[in-house]
């Protein structure tokens, strides 16, 4: 074993603009201080070794190859993971004109549990494009397509707007740190939702010139509520109104938690992963009540700036 090398990428969570992100409406994003790691340690061989474990130290994933193997192409053809991440070794290759790969042992680690929702495809991407020395966004839309609002935070140091401006991106780093941060909260829906999929929905011949603006114009929005609860409220709820008419869905809100007295907004794709909620101390309760005992206060996820 020689030279060792440790890279970390944080998790999103996505505040306003799903879906209408990929028709290049600018999208207020959040970086998380909860991470994805990978340690990379040279071999003198060509053997390749990957290990993935869970936020409990589960592991969930391995493989054992060499390095012409995963150069071509034929990796574990039997294992969906391992064809996914060979066709992005093997771009990022591409892209950083690498072409004297060695072998290696990799371990990644994770803060957040992998079907959260919160990144582990995004910071899988960041950590790759660190490790090999590529573009990371250009290698999120060879992989996954995407918005690529997650590769940017995986790496931010404060929240963000992102333009995804049809592939080349622009990131505006803003301050999103509510007054009112102790009557949001995250709950988890248990419920994984697959972002290809839930992009399907979205319906962009509706998407009209008055509801582009509006859009536009919800991060500011949102972060200029965020001193007052009943602002905050309209301004989820106003959001949520605008993406169900585009997707064709009902809010969650109205799907789950009609009952609810505060405002509900689905966080990414809609029908799974985390919502943000707003509400006081008890709160919480509802949710507990109702099962959904995954409940993250703003100060456990927000990255500090």
């Amino acid at each position: 074993m020689n030279d060792k090398k440790k890279f970390k990428a944080q998790g999103k969570f996505l505040i306003t603009g799903e879906y209408a992100v990929l028709n290049n409406v600018p999208a207020l994003a959040m970086p998380l201080k909860l991470n994805q790691y990978l340690e990379i340690s040279d071999r003198d061989d060509q053997v390749i070794t990957w290990k993935s474990y869970n936020k409990n130290g589960d592991l969930w994933y391995q493989l054992a190859t060499n390095v012409p193997d995963l150069c071509s192409d034929s990796i574990n053809c039997s294992n969906p993971i391992s064809l996914k991440l060979s066709k992005i070794l093997n771009t990022a290759l591409q892209l950083s004109s690498n072409n004297s790969l060695r072998g290696f042992d990799a371990v990644m680690t994770l803060d957040f549990d992998r079907h959260s929702g919160m990144g582990t495809s995004s910071t899988l991407i960041s950590l790759i494009s660190q490790w090999l020395g590529c573009n990371p966004y250009q290698l999120q839309f060879k992989c996954f397509g995407g918005s690529g609002y997650d590769i940017a935070c995986a790496r931010a140091s404060k929240s963000l707007v992102y333009s995804y401006n049809n592939a080349d991106p622009v990131v505006e780093e803003v301050t999103f740190d509510p007054a009112i941060k102790e009557c949001i909260f995250f709950v988890y829906l248990n419920r994984k939702q697959d972002s290809r999929d839930s992009i399907a929905q979205f319906n962009r011949e509706l998407l009209t010139d008055d509801l582009r603006e509006e859009l536009t114009n919800m991060p500011q929005g949102f972060i200029s509520a965020s001193n007052n609860v009943s602002e905050f409220n309209k301004y989820i709820d106003r959001h949520e109104e605008i993406i169900s008419s585009l997707i064709g869905l009902l809010p969650i809100k109205k799907q789950l938690f009609e009952d609810y007295e505060g405002s509900i907004k689905s966080l990414g794709g809609w029908g799974g992963d985390f919502v943000m909620a707003t509400g006081g101390v008890d709160a919480r309760d509802y949710f507990k009540d109702k099962g959904y005992n995954e409940i993250l206060e703003w100060d456990e996820v927000a990255l500090k700036t």
